[in-house]
């Protein structure tokens, strides 16, 4: 798969992430419903997340991830062990890295999808992915998985609009 397509995927992707997050009231972004560990915020953040650890340390690049967001929001974290002195971000800031995050991808690894990383991404005894453009396919699966449980949360707080799309002009 070439890099237009795998970056038309992203974007068709994060603009249903980012239509989620608009349907977001913030009184019920950090909610945690029975039955889950996680809250709204945290999805979103995790998504953001997610894809600047898995494609830059797959390439052994530094991320512009501020520090205090892995804390918050990397893979094992949960809300209920923030601290009160935690800068957590807004739905907001947010939505605005959530927004930006497609672009920087596109500009860091536009024309190095085939590039191989140091050592494989090993998922399981089965599955090891060599390639950057391999790693963000799995980023992309893992952001869809966390929009499902977006809506899960979501239903299970009683809200009905899981997604704002924007009207077309």
């Amino acid at each position: 798969m070439n890099d237009e397509m795998m970056f038309q995927q992203m974007k068709f992707i994060r603009s249903r992430t980012v239509a989620s997050l608009d349907a977001t009231p913030d009184e019920v972004a950090t909610v945690i419903p029975e039955g889950f560990n996680n809250h709204l915020l945290w999805q979103y953040g995790h998504i953001y997340v997610s894809h600047e650890i898995l494609l830059h340390s797959f390439v052994k690049e530094e991320s512009k991830c501020p520090p205090h967001y892995l804390k918050l929001f990397a893979m094992g974290s949960k809300p209920a062990d923030w601290g009160k002195e935690e800068e957590i971000p807004s739905l907001e800031e947010l939505r605005t890295r959530l927004v930006e995050q497609p672009q920087k991808i596109m500009d860091t690894f536009g024309g190095r999808l085939g590039e191989i990383g140091e050592k494989p991404f090993v998922l399981g005894p089965e599955t090891k992915f060599t390639t950057l453009g391999e790693v963000l396919g799995f980023a992309m699966w893992h952001e869809g998985l966390h929009q499902g449980t977006s809506d899960g949360i979501k239903r299970a707080l009683g809200l009905k609009e899981l997604f704002k799309i924007p009207e077309k002009n």
